[in-house]
């Protein structure tokens, strides 16, 4: 059958850009002060132990990996796990850009019109398949046979799309925030580029010391 690998993809915590529902994609905007103090009292139910944690480079993502498991910092982090890079929108929100002509050009065909100063679609999932076969090396090096990656909400929807079991459109895909999936494989269906064997969310309980609320 092959060497399980098996990767959880996880969205970082809310920042108060994305709470004021702001376009963040390269910005290195950091958690908002509440969200640290959610996250610290989670603990990500998992199907088998993490070897490897893998992060964007953006400090919100960091942050989240440190937070989520047990001040663990990322074995690696990376900018091949960023969001989309939105450009001259980086900071500002749809009613700010609302009457924008490229704007509403750009919601009309995402997959096709870069924001201006940003990043095409197609430059994004070539970023990102490049940092999966640079995850994938790092699994097969160390012998990891589950990795976790903290990122972002574009990067996992593109994996959940391209790889889940089930065939399923970018948007239709729910990845809130601090949630996210784990894509169950091996490493040699990973090498080919083929859909995962099995699919699962990931659920979250409280850690012993915690006084959080868990979430699904």
């Amino acid at each position: 059958m092959g060497r399980r690998l098996a990767i959880t993809l996880i969205r970082h915590g809310m920042t108060e850009l994305n709470r004021q529902r702001a376009y963040i994609g390269w910005t290195d905007a950091p958690l908002a002060a509440a969200e640290r103090v959610r996250l610290r009292h989670l603990k990500p139910k998992l199907p088998m132990a993490v070897d490897r944690v893998v992060s964007s480079d953006l400090c919100r993502c960091q942050e989240t990996a440190v937070l989520l498991f047990g001040g663990r910092p990322a074995d690696w982090w990376t900018s091949g796990w960023r969001e989309l890079s939105f450009g001259v929108w980086e900071g500002k929100t749809f009613a700010e850009l609302a009457e924008e002509p490229a704007y509403r050009q750009w919601l009309e065909a995402p997959f096709s019109i870069a924001p201006p100063g940003g990043e095409s679609y197609a430059g994004f999932q070539a970023r990102i398949t490049q940092a999966l076969a640079e995850t994938i090396a790092l699994a097969e090096r160390s012998g990891a046979r589950h990795i976790a990656v903290i990122t972002h909400g574009g990067p996992i929807r593109f994996m959940l799309e391209q790889y889940a079991p089930v065939s399923r459109p970018f948007w239709e895909w729910d990845v809130p925030f601090a949630g996210g999936y784990t894509l169950d494989s091996t490493l040699e269906r990973w090498k080919g580029g083929e859909r995962c064997i099995s699919l699962s969310a990931v659920r979250f309980k409280e850690n012993e010391n915690g006084c959080g609320n868990g979430t699904e």
